[in-house]
């Protein structure tokens, strides 16, 4: 589980006393009774109340930790990112250097993910939350490491284009993906991370698809050979070949 709350450098510069540490093991008890209460009955029905009765707490108590449902809900979101970042960056250290492997490894370490914790998943990509709307300030960070990975894995097999036609980009596009792409501290033509970036969004939408039963009832029994097809194209797409 990765909650996020602090940096590994603050964690390494910063001694943590006793009841900081007690803090941080209650969090992480939050978030583990919040992830399951999610996959009990979804996002719309999070309390925090609830939670309180977990950790034999009365209710006034967990509010020096958790301050509403809004704040729960972007703690198991933080949460969620992490864990799939996580477990792709895992995934990209047997990977090897080959960019269309890298990327391959990456989109079946995400589908992977998300078909294990599809309620995780749905928080993140799925409907909405009513009413609420997820602070960049506390998830960007870990909300676009795998956006950034593909960025580095379209970066690295750019090559030349040569004969391939060249896509029409508007100023105002180019200048959004190269704010990105200095942001991600990688070095790449507006037209690469253009690549990356439909790539990116294109699988989140087959992984969803796969996950919320999209495709119909008829593609269920071969849903993962479809996923895989589809990987394979988007492989393509981001190689530039």
């Amino acid at each position: 589980m990765n909650t996020s709350r602090t940096t590994t450098e603050q964690k390494a510069s910063t001694p943590r006393t006793s009841r900081a540490l007690a803090r941080e093991r209650t969090l992480d008890r939050i978030v583990e009774l919040g992830n399951a209460q999610l996959a009990e009955c979804g996002a719309a029905e999070l309390s925090v109340r609830e939670i309180a009765r977990g950790l034999g707490m009365v209710s006034s108590a967990i509010y020096r930790y958790v301050s509403c449902r809004e704040e729960l809900l972007t703690l198991l979101i933080v949460d969620a990112y992490g864990d799939l970042a996580d477990t792709v960056d895992e995934e990209l250290e047997q990977a090897g250097r080959d960019p269309r492997t890298r990327f391959l490894a990456l989109a079946r370490a995400m589908a992977a993910w998300a078909i294990a914790h599809p309620e995780r998943w749905t928080l993140l990509y799925g409907t909405p939350v009513s009413d609420y709307d997820a602070p960049a300030e506390a998830t960007n960070a870990d909300g676009t490491r795998v956006m950034a990975t593909v960025l580095a894995i379209a970066a690295d097999a750019a090559e030349p284009a040569g004969g391939r036609p060249v896509v029409q980009v508007t100023p105002e596009v180019q200048s959004l993906l190269e704010t990105h792409l200095a942001e991600f501290a990688v070095q790449a033509d507006a037209v690469v991370a253009l690549r990356a970036v439909t790539a990116w969004s294109s699988l989140v939408g087959v992984i969803s698809a796969h996950v919320f039963g999209q495709l119909g009832a008829d593609a269920v029994a071969v849903g993962e050979q479809i996923l895989d097809s589809q990987v394979e194209m988007l492989a393509d797409l981001v190689i530039g070949s």
